[in-house]
């Protein structure tokens, strides 16, 4: 392949990626979803949407901020919240798991903290910065550490 074949190629590539990962209309969302997402957070701001393929089945996702802080919402086409990552002040993350990263991350500070809810199963996301490295940190209510990524 030359490099003006390629350059053709990585162009017509370009063209079409940004439309495959662009919001979607509210309109083009299910009103099942719509409702249900309105219904449960009425002081939603602006709500984008999006939608992605799971397998076989179509999820959609709202993206919206209540009191400053960022709401991603991933929704089935008939209403049911599937997952919720809801960005919260780190002085409200739960006591257990706070202690634990302090004592695995010693004189580090907790940069952002997310609640992700799926079902019955609450997990919180941590950023973590100390003075080698920032690294996110995947916690149960519990404290017990699930995964790190540097």
């Amino acid at each position: 392949m030359t490099k003006l074949h390629k350059n053709i190629l990585f162009a017509a590539v370009a063209l079409v990626m940004p439309s495959a990962l662009a919001d979607i209309p509210e309109s083009s969302v299910p009103a099942a979803a719509v409702s249900s997402i309105k219904g449960a957070y009425p002081n939603a701001g602006f709500i984008e949407w999006d939608s992605e393929m799971h397998g076989l089945k179509k999820i959609y996702e709202a993206e919206f901020k209540i009191n400053g802080f960022q709401f991603d919402v991933k929704i089935a086409p008939d209403g049911k919240i599937v997952r919720i990552k809801e960005e919260m002040a780190v002085s409200s993350l739960p006591e257990a798991v706070r202690s634990s990263v302090l004592k695995r991350y010693p004189g580090c500070r907790i940069k952002e903290a997310k609640k992700i809810t799926e079902g019955e199963l609450v997990r919180y996301k941590v950023e973590v910065e100390d003075s080698r490295d920032d690294y996110d940190v995947l916690i149960a209510p519990d404290g017990n550490i699930l995964h790190i990524d540097r």
